[in-house]
């Protein structure tokens, strides 16, 4: 089977990582049962210099069409890239794990967890704007949004069989006028 990957090759150091992903890839490609059909795409600083829009409509529809997509780091416009694509995608769920593993240098010997974020509100939302000498950014978090997250969690958490332990960084005040509705 072949395997469609999207690669916004991006800007600054993003070009340089995106030729350690395919080098990665190809070597994969040789040694294992496994093709894959790179398509390199151009959004960001530099897709925004040549067709004014970092992320052109035929680079949102090449990734739609694509089993994967990865992204090397995109400049100045990252926010008209990474949103944008989250939004259209409903890529609501940030999935963060870290483990210790033997014989690895680490501060604790015992750690084994995944962070799980929502992605798609909150500050994500990239709505900004200037008032006098302040930005003010909005922070929208909705009671569908922390419903299908915690639930994201939840789920993966018994998928894991490990004890589970939700921190509600920044949402404390909010989940508490939602508290009545909401199911955590």
């Amino acid at each position: 089977m072949t395997y469609k990957i999207s690669l916004i090759t991006g800007d600054g150091i993003g070009p340089e990582l995106s030729e350690s992903a395919v080098s990665i890839l190809n070597t994969i490609n040789d040694k294992f049962d496994l093709k894959f059909e790179i398509t390199k795409l151009s959004a960001g600083d530099k897709a925004l210099e040549e067709t004014g829009n970092a992320l052109p409509q035929n680079v949102v529809d090449t990734i739609k069409n694509s089993d994967v997509c990865l992204k090397a780091p995109v400049g100045e416009s990252a926010a008209d890239v990474i949103v944008v694509l989250r939004r259209i995608l409903d890529l609501y769920a940030n999935i963060r794990p870290a483990k210790s593993y033997p014989h690895m240098p680490a501060l604790r010997d015992d750690i084994d967890m995944v962070i799980v974020r929502e992605n798609t509100e909150d500050l994500y939302i990239g709505k900004e704007f200037s008032l006098g000498n302040s930005a003010v950014a909005l922070r929208v978090i909705s009671e569908d949004a922390s419903k299908r997250i915690a639930k994201y969690a939840f789920e993966t958490a018994k998928q894991r069989e490990l004890f589970l332990r939700m921190h509600l960084k920044e949402l404390q005040n909010m989940l508490l006028k939602l508290q009545n509705n909401a199911i955590l």
